[in-house]
């Protein structure tokens, strides 16, 4: 394996994995993946060369330019949404953040904001509990000297029974039958509280057939067609009081820490399956039980403003014994101090080598049964100010039979 990684800061290696290489220039090495598998782990870059090295007949597990476009551009997602016959939240676009306080300003309703283009602070994204609070917090932005890269949207706010997604892995041929539905965990703090991270965790679960999945997912597959969409695709959303879905956005990309998850669920190599998926073949398995993930991250997280030298280099202790239930996201080999023999010797350790450290997974028959697995395996791994939610899935004890009620996610158990 040879692995890129684009950073805008200066990468600190320590001693590294002798399966992988690391590169500076991923274009010198193209030619030495032409018969093997390109995978990106994003849409925002490099996008629009590699649809030319795809024309050339490179097998590329990635995004298009096009398919890109439908996450990246949320304008351009929704109205993919309205073409395909799914019904969107109303919202309401603006170009400026003064823009869309002038009109929360003059609103009786809640609305969620939301930037359009290529953004990636999750922190923009906010939930309004009334428009005083939205205006407020628009304020907030301005004072602060925040910048939008593109225009922006309030989305008006829903009464939902409970948030859900459903991903697929899309290719030449079309989606490949297993179905993957999803529930995040967004907020950095157990309970839902604090700043948007992305995700903590993730319960998710394969599924062969479901209403989600026919009413959402399946009827994007002529758009990801046209747009020569290859690898994951997932809508998400909630559903109302009375049953019915609305979606909020796309995800046409790899998920995270959702790709960790699915790694955890499939059988066989973890890599043979994405090259034959390029080719139009399906030789994916995956195992139907519930799985969860949890992140395991260290200060200055969520933010990714902390030196080097607070998150380089942090030794991890007890992942040998919990290895396979354990994926490395920040994690390098180096020299550290460990125990032996009673005394403190210097030896190969792995040490953390950014904020989002590592996810832990684990799978069960229930939700419940995978909740206590996952955290055994969280409970072994061990760094300096290891930050995580405790919570991941605990929720779902009283989402799914509300979620049930409507048909969504009826295979799915929590105890």
């Amino acid at each position: 394996m040879r692995w890129f990684v684009w950073s805008q800061k200066p990468v600190r290696d320590g001693e590294g994995f002798k399966q992988i290489t690391r590169v500076d220039n991923w274009r010198a090495h193209m030619p030495w993946a032409k018969d093997g598998l390109i995978v990106t782990t994003g849409n925002c870059r490099y996008m629009q060369e590699l649809d030319r090295w795809r024309e050339m007949g490179y097998r590329i597990f990635s995004p298009t330019a096009a398919s890109a476009a439908l996450e990246i551009d949320r304008g351009t997602g929704m109205a993919a949404m309205k073409a395909a016959g799914i019904e969107v939240p109303p919202y309401q676009e603006f170009g400026s953040f003064a823009e869309a306080e002038a009109f929360a300003r003059k609103s009786d309703k809640c609305w969620v904001f939301k930037p359009l283009g290529d953004e990636e602070d999750k922190s923009l994204t906010f939930v309004s509990c009334d428009p005083a609070e939205m205006v407020g917090w628009l304020q907030r932005q301005q004072a602060g000297g925040k910048k939008l890269k593109g225009r922006c949207m309030l989305q008006e706010k829903l009464d939902m029974i409970g948030e859900i997604s459903v991903s697929g892995w899309h290719g030449p041929a079309g989606f490949l039958p297993p179905k993957q539905l999803c529930f995040e965990y967004k907020k950095l703090m157990p309970g839902d509280v604090g700043p948007n991270t992305g995700e903590m965790g993730s319960v998710t679960q394969y599924v062969d057939n479901d209403k989600l999945a026919n009413e959402a997912l399946l009827p994007m597959a002529g758009t990801l067609k046209a747009t020569g969409h290859t690898g994951d695709f997932c809508i998400s959303g909630g559903v109302d009081a009375k049953g019915k879905f609305w979606p909020f956005e796309f995800t046409a990309r790899l998920g995270w820490p959702a790709f960790y998850i699915q790694i955890a669920s499939h059988k066989g190599d973890p890599v043979k399956w994405m090259r034959d998926l390029l080719d139009g073949k399906d030789s994916l398995r995956v195992s139907y039980d519930t799985a969860v993930g949890v992140v395991c991250a260290q200060p200055l997280f969520p933010y990714n403003k902390s030196s080097p030298d607070l998150v380089e280099g942090n030794p991890i202790a007890g992942i040998d014994d919990v290895l396979d239930d354990v994926h490395f996201a920040a994690v390098m080999r180096g020299k550290g101090p460990v125990m032996k023999s009673g005394k403190v010797a210097d030896a190969p350790i792995y040490q953390t080598s950014g904020e989002y450290v590592l996810i832990c997974t684990s799978l069960g028959k229930t939700v419940e049964a995978a909740r206590k697995k996952v955290y055994r395996v969280v409970d072994a791994v061990k760094f300096a100010n290891m930050m995580y939610r405790d919570d991941i899935g605990a929720s779902l004890e009283k989402r799914l039979p509300a979620l049930q009620k409507f048909g969504y996610a009826k295979g799915m158990t929590y105890a």
